[in-house]
């Protein structure tokens, strides 16, 4: 790097980051891309799927692709089954590790400067912009005219670049593991596999799975109970004997997931995109998408500021209102799901199943996307008080009412 002064300084290459390094290259910017990995990034706390219609709109690498998700199956307590299998294939699992390394050589072919192992330390206003402080052991500074954070949520960082606090997290857990038999995705519900939320098995390439929970707390001992039941014990390839406990520790995955907008996601000189600002699917914590679509209206926003030479944190908030126009929907839909499901007991969610087994099934199915669920969760909401569910059920002088 022959300078330390650049138009913008980007921190993380996650899927968020590298996308605003790439969108802010191809406008022509100077772009220093800073990740705190030394190699490619690694032990990846992620599902791995990126749906198809990120895969049609966005140019995204195709040789990450480990597997197709193309049907689904859900699981209620008592094991009442819902098939999902629409006519065109879902999404793909990614290899993360590969996927993020593509990711970060498609914006340095588009003229960002890649900084590996260095973490960011300190953000202070200097004339004419900021001072980014770096460390790998030994510390050094960027003077940039703006700084995009794609960290993830790092509340000292947040703190030092004026933007606002994670309000709520839930904890995911996951680890990659032989696995026999396993043809879809697949999603278990219930009080004493996860509550409020699910847990999966993916396919991960040839005898092995993704397997994972997500909870509000407890994950890794609802993940521990998760692999010991069935049909997840008889098609786990590694046995509970002390070599097998061994292994499914070390692979074992676990982190907190922000929920909810990080607001403000900007201020001066400054942007937050992916986890950092909270572009996070509330339904399922899926990220990949939502924080690349944050990530290209941030460098229209951010290119649009550097030519006018307008970054203050006035003329840089109509990022927030973009992004959120675009998801803010959806993550409130995510939440209102997650009310729903936390106040459901196992009985009422058998009974939802066996109601989209039925006639509610054809309503919500035609209306489910792999990224964008509001539609399909207002469709359920509407039709409510047909599932029949007894404490979901009010009594109003004697009379139910839904």
């Amino acid at each position: 790097m022959r300078s330390n002064r650049h138009e913008v300084v980007v921190v993380g290459a996650g899927p968020a980051g590298s996308s605003a390094a790439l969108h802010l290259a191809q406008r022509g910017h100077d772009v220093v891309l800073v990740d705190k990995s030394k190699g490619p990034r690694c032990r990846i706390v992620c599902t791995g799927i990126v749906g198809r219609e990120a895969y049609e709109k966005l140019d995204l690498p195709r040789d990450p692709v480990i597997d197709t998700i193309d049907r689904a199956r859900f699981f209620s307590p008592s094991g009442v089954e819902v098939s999902y299998e629409p006519r065109a294939p879902m999404g793909h699992v990614v290899d993360r590790v590969k996927f993020d390394a593509a990711l970060t050589e498609q914006a340095c072919d588009a003229g960002a400067t890649l900084l590996r192992g260095y973490t960011a330390r300190g953000v202070e206003t200097v004339q004419d912009g900021l001072k980014v402080t770096l460390d790998n052991g030994e510390q050094r500074s960027l003077h940039t005219r703006a700084l995009v954070v794609a960290t993830g949520y790092q509340r000292r960082l947040h703190k030092m670049a004026q933007l606002g606090r994670a309000v709520s997290y839930v904890n995911g857990v996951s680890a990659d593991l032989p696995f026999a038999d396993l043809d879809a995705a697949e999603l278990y519900f219930g009080n004493q596999i996860a509550p409020g939320f699910f847990a999966w098995a993916v396919p991960f390439g040839s005898g092995k799975a993704r397997l994972g929970v997500l909870t509000r707390n407890g994950g890794k001992a609802f993940f521990r109970k998760f692999l010991e039941m069935e049909p997840i014990r008889s098609r786990l390839r590694t046995d509970f004997t002390n070599g097998g406990v061994d292994l499914i520790q070390r692979r074992m995955m676990s982190r907190g997931i922000v929920q909810g907008a990080v607001q403000p996601s900007y201020s001066d000189r400054v942007l937050a995109v992916g986890e950092a600002a909270g572009q996070i699917k509330t339904t399922t914590s899926g990220g990949i998408y939502y924080g690349m679509i944050g990530a290209g209206i941030a460098a229209e926003v951010l290119s649009t500021a550097l030519r006018k030479n307008r970054l203050s944190s006035d003329h840089l908030s109509t990022y927030e209102t973009a992004w959120k126009a675009r998801l803010g929907g959806e993550i409130d839909a995510g939440f209102e799901l997650q009310r729903m499901g936390g106040a459901m007991s196992d009985l009422e969610i058998d009974e939802l199943f066996t109601a989209l087994n039925s006639g509610l099934g054809p309503a919500v199915r035609v209306l489910i996307q792999f990224d964008w669920h509001q539609p399909a969760l207002r469709a359920l909401l509407k039709r409510r008080a047909s599932w029949r569910l007894g404490k979901s059920m009010k009594t109003v002088k004697g009379k139910e009412v839904a």
